[in-house]
């Protein structure tokens, strides 16, 4: 019988009171340091601002490696729009640094001076609190010089006087403008579109075609389009404007893409009148007996289009292009962070490669890096933290790899290299982390607990003897079951199959029946009327399409890699424009939620065509 030796009260007081100082002492060198390189500030994006101007508040966590029970305080004197989270990580000069951000949009409702609170919360085990910001906010119209509602009479303007051409009236007062950041640019890199409506008049308007933008990785600027106007100045008239789409494109191939136009359809009230544009319409007493205006209602109907606007999108230089380029294009920056120590033989290791900086960062792959022998990962896990806000497109991208710590000893990563192409000084760089050691020592060896090496006295038998051979009695008694019924199983399909007509083989399903297996969910979605699942179904059935038929790592499922994969398969530059425009009107859509039943029937039919396009041609070679 196994005789357990105990330590009596005295030795576990002295242990005990050990192992509190060595905690201690720990805790004061290693976390010292640690708390002392906190930092927790509020940032405000402008002051003074505009009233009813969108500005960002930033609540900065520097070095916090906990942070937990963050609140965010109460803006009375501000209206929320957004809220969403911002985090980073860097690793230089031996330490890891994160910095983790939460922005809040604020609308500022009057003028005064007012203050934006600080938030709070527990960093590294602390309660801390952000310091509080001043901000002005001046009377006026945001962005638009101050510009006076009052200066647009619309009531006015929709006046039709003896005269007066309604063709002309609304060319001058009623239109549509698609702006571009530049009409040039180069594959991958970023490029601002707005459209846009302008008026003076009283009218109603509906959109009744969204520009599609083939050729283009789009990223929308806007979450929803409201329908409130602004009132912005040009050449000198000022003008009601509501945004019809704001998007950045990231061209995925070099050519000439013409944007396609945007629609709006327009009904304009006018008011006809007898009286002379140029006499002012005063009341007073001298005039109740002159002739009347006899004014009447008019409403005209009109359709509204952009100019078209063409975008040259030129090739990255190929002089002085590394070797390893993979397409980035920005400005970046590449950090390494380490995993926590101590790292012991076979324990789950997680080093996370971050890239940050703008540019097209929804495009990127993950850097190559060179792993030591005897580390064996496998693809990463992708996080994106951008703001799609800002232009550029700005923010973060991390590959997370995970692995089992190898044989004790000390493993050294090497610095990863990430080369890109700077258009602004029109060369290519290269972003190049730090490299990391990575200590591994011996596994720790499990403590057992007192009451667990606690026999029973009576039999000198451990009682996990008993359940692991009740266990494996219950196996043994599931194994013959299986075998007596296998054996009249087997017997049974003998004699069936004496009976029974040979069986006929089926042939293989061809692409008609395959598609309309892929697009089954998405038939549903459309006769129940569900367009975010119809919409989500077509984007999956594509991406499955081109998974399963050119065995495409998950990593590299995006517009980037996947028409520059179909142009090397011999594809039709055709088939690759009509695949990007599938997919661009399914991410548009689901940011629209007023979609017709027949816009998602035709983009239903045109889905079918592509996919069993696609499949032919995987056939044929």
């Amino acid at each position: 019988m196994l005789q357990v030796v105990k330590p009596n009260h005295k030795t576990k007081s002295i242990r005990k009171f050990l192992h509190i100082i060595l905690a201690g002492l720990f805790c004061c060198i290693c976390c010292g340091p640690l708390l002392a390189q906190v930092k927790f500030y509020t940032i405000v994006s402008e002051s003074p601002i505009t009233a009813h101007q969108t500005f960002q508040v930033q609540y900065v966590v520097e070095g916090g490696n906990s942070i937990r029970q963050f609140v965010v305080p109460r803006f009375k004197d501000f209206e929320v729009a957004e809220m969403f989270d911002y985090s980073t990580s860097s690793f230089g000069q031996g330490h890891a640094l994160d910095t983790y951000s939460k922005i809040i949009v604020l609308i500022a409702s009057r003028k005064g001076k007012f203050t934006v609170p600080g938030a709070s919360a527990i960093i590294n085990g602390k309660q801390m609190h952000s310091n509080a910001v001043p901000i002005a906010v001046k009377a006026g119209v945001p962005g638009m010089n101050n510009i006076n509602p009052d200066d647009i009479d619309t009531e006015e303007e929709s006046l039709l006087h003896p005269g007066d051409d309604i063709k002309d009236k609304i060319e001058k007062n009623l239109f549509l403008r698609v702006e571009t950041s530049k009409n040039s640019c180069y594959v991958g890199e970023p490029l601002m579109v707005t459209y846009k409506a302008y008026s003076r008049l009283n009218v109603n308007s509906q959109v009744v075609k969204r520009p599609s933008l083939t050729g283009f990785s789009v990223m929308e600027m806007v979450d929803a389009y409201d329908g409130k106007p602004e009132i912005e100045k040009l050449n000198g008239r000022s003008y009601y404007t509501n945004l019809v789409r704001k998007v950045q494109l990231f061209p995925l191939q070099e050519g000439s893409y013409t944007l396609d136009p945007a629609e709006v359809e327009s009904v304009v009230h006018f008011v006809k009148t007898n009286e002379p544009a140029n006499k002012k319409r005063t009341p007073s007493l001298n005039n109740l007996n002159a002739t009347p205006m006899y004014p009447m209602a008019v409403d005209h109907r009109t359709v509204l289009r952009t100019a078209p606007v063409t975008i040259t999108v030129k090739p990255l230089p190929t002089a002085n292009q590394p070797a390893d380029f993979s397409g980035a294009v920005g400005q970046f920056k590449l950090t390494v962070k380490p995993p926590p120590a101590p790292i012991h033989t076979g324990d789950l290791v997680k080093i996370q490669v971050t890239v940050s900086g703008s540019g097209n960062l929804s495009l990127l792959t993950p850097p190559v890096i060179k792993w030591p022998r005897g580390v064996d990962t496998a693809e990463p896990a992708v996080k994106e933290n951008i703001n799609k806000y800002v232009f550029p497109l700005s923010g973060s991208k991390t590959f997370e790899y995970s692995f089992a710590a190898p044989d004790t000893g000390d493993y050294v990563i090497p610095v990863a290299r990430m080369p890109y192409y700077d258009p602004k000084e029109k060369k290519y760089k290269t972003a190049v982390s730090d490299s990391i050691t990575m200590h591994v020592v011996p596994g720790v060896k499990k403590v057992v607990n007192d009451a667990e090496l606690v026999v029973n006295q009576g039999t000198g038998i451990d009682p996990r003897v008993y359940y692991f051979s009740l266990i494996v009695l219950a196996i043994i008694g599931a194994i013959v079951y299986q075998v007596v019924f296998l054996r009249k199983s087997k017997k049974k399909e003998i004699a069936a199959k004496a009976v029974a007509p040979a069986p006929v083989k089926e042939a293989p399903p061809g692409p008609e029946q395959i598609v309309t297996g892929l697009l089954k969910n998405a038939k549903l979605a459309l006769q129940a009327n569900q367009p975010p699942i119809f919409y989500r179904e077509v984007q999956q059935a594509l991406w499955q399409t081109v998974r399963d038929t050119w065995q495409v790592l998950p990593s590299k499922l995006n517009k980037y890699h996947t028409t520059q994969l179909l142009a090397d398969k011999g594809v039709p530059a055709e088939t690759i424009r009509n695949f990007s425009a599938v997919l661009d009107e399914c991410e548009w859509a689901l940011y629209t939620p007023d979609q017709s039943i027949n816009s998602m029937e035709a983009l239903l039919e045109k889905a079918e065509g592509l996919l069993k396009e696609l499949m032919e041609m995987s056939r044929q070679s």
